[in-house]
């Protein structure tokens, strides 16, 4: 049954109502189902991302104000550094080192029972494998089952040095005073130089030069090595 507008305007005002009413609401349900339901659906997650990128910025920002810190923390260390490589001796200065220990003594006062420097030995140059290989072919003989080490941790690999100890034993006969002179001296030297293991006996009176004691101590300095 077909309608035409006459019949349109022959209905009642309620019935007119309803049907705008109707009108309106398929209009408005297509309207979210084919527009405002995936523009909303957009705006959530631009939103979130917007949030994402937000927290990343202020991330970026903090890591921005802590980086010139770290620069400023890595130039002092950069620079404690080298102020200390330049108060290791390297091996051509070991000689005048030992002379100015020497010469601490003298200035001071005590008179050297022992003075014995330690120098480092030196380590064999290692081989290469390949030099190596020839004559482990040679003397070649079945391997033996290597142990099983699971369930072992692994060795932490050692820093690799760059100084070397030279300890130089010292005995020494002085007054109290001149024995703690020849420790400040020493203390002063350029070079890193430690005094460790004193140990001190008992003072004793001698003709002309007062009381003396026997001091022995281990002097210690580090030796730079070029790697």
């Amino acid at each position: 049954m077909a309608i035409d507008a006459n019949d349109l305007k022959n209905l009642s005002p309620r019935v007119k109502l309803l049907l705008a009413c109707l009108v309106f609401f398929i209009l408005g349900y297509l309207f979210y189902m084919l527009y405002l339901q995936g523009a909303l659906a957009r705006h959530e997650a631009l939103s979130a991302k917007l949030t994402g990128l937000q927290r990343q910025v202020k991330e970026k920002e903090k890591a921005a104000a802590q980086l010139e810190t770290y620069r400023r923390e890595v130039i002092a260390l950069k620079e404690a550094f080298t102020q200390a490589l330049m108060r290791l001796p390297d091996q051509k200065e070991i000689p005048d080192l030992l002379l100015a220990v020497a010469n601490a003594g003298r200035t001071s006062g005590v008179d050297f029972l022992v003075f014995e420097p330690k120098m480092p030995e030196k380590k064999p140059p290692e081989k290469s494998p390949a030099a190596a290989a020839p004559r482990a072919q040679k003397s070649a003989a079945p391997a033996s089952k290597p142990a099983d080490v699971k369930g072992q941790p692994p060795q932490p690999v050692e820093p690799e040095k760059f100084y070397e100890e030279l300890p130089i034993k010292v005995e020494l006969a002085g007054g109290y005073h001149n024995v703690l002179s020849f420790f400040d001296q020493v203390a002063r030297l350029p070079r890193i130089v430690n005094i460790e293991d004193i140990s001190m006996g008992e003072a004793k009176d001698v003709k002309v030069r007062g009381r003396l004691m026997k001091t022995s101590c281990t002097v210690k300095t580090y030796m730079f090595v070029d790697k």
